[in-house]
């Protein structure tokens, strides 16, 4: 029953409509609208094309971009010069190495972006992530490593110095302890 199968993607496709957006009630929004498109329109989900996990995931992509398209029209309202002249810069509170790390995937291309998190953090394999993005295999092994390369520049570079680094293991060893994490968190959601 196409419900309950609904069901048992659910904490999958919050946690990548998450990774997609840090805003947590804006995924839940993504996660809700794409559950409502793949309802109204079980009827055209052909298995023979693919899985109904990349076909759910392909739904809360286009969901996440169709908001941002959205939001683009509407943002005429300039609040955030305001916003920037009235609230002072406080970082008052460190951040911790999975938000730095949350911050250079969330600072990659939307492709290489939504390849990597697909592929590391969701678990997909290539294959699915390609059925997913549309395109072939080898794009999104391309992508994936250039993302990593990228995130793990970026992760690296921002307030490192050797004495950290060599205290807390390579940058590579870092990104995959808070891929783990986030792999972890998944899974309990």
């Amino acid at each position: 029953m196409f419900s309950n199968e609904l069901g048992t993607f659910l904490p999958d496709l919050r946690a990548y409509a998450r990774m997609l957006s840090p805003d947590i009630s804006r995924a839940d929004d993504i996660v809700q609208n794409a559950c409502l498109k793949a309802w109204q329109n079980r009827a055209q989900f052909d298995p023979k094309k693919g899985p109904l996990r990349a076909w759910l995931f392909r739904i809360v992509r286009n969901e996440y971009y169709q908001q941002l398209r959205s939001e683009r029209v509407r943002d005429t309202d300039h609040t955030d010069d305001i916003d920037d002249y009235l609230i002072a810069n406080c970082d008052l509170e460190q951040r911790t190495d999975l938000k730095r790390m949350l911050s250079a995937v969330q600072s990659l291309k939307a492709a290489q972006k939504d390849a990597f998190l697909l592929v590391v953090a969701a678990g997909f394999t290539y294959e699915e992530a390609a059925d997913v993005l549309g395109c072939s295999a080898g794009t999104v092994k391309s992508r994936v490593s250039r993302a990593r390369d990228m995130a793990i520049g970026r992760f690296s570079s921002e307030n490192w110095t050797g004495d950290v680094l060599a205290e807390a293991g390579s940058p590579l060893d870092l990104l995959h302890e808070e891929l783990n994490r986030i792999q972890a968190v998944q899974r309990a959601a």
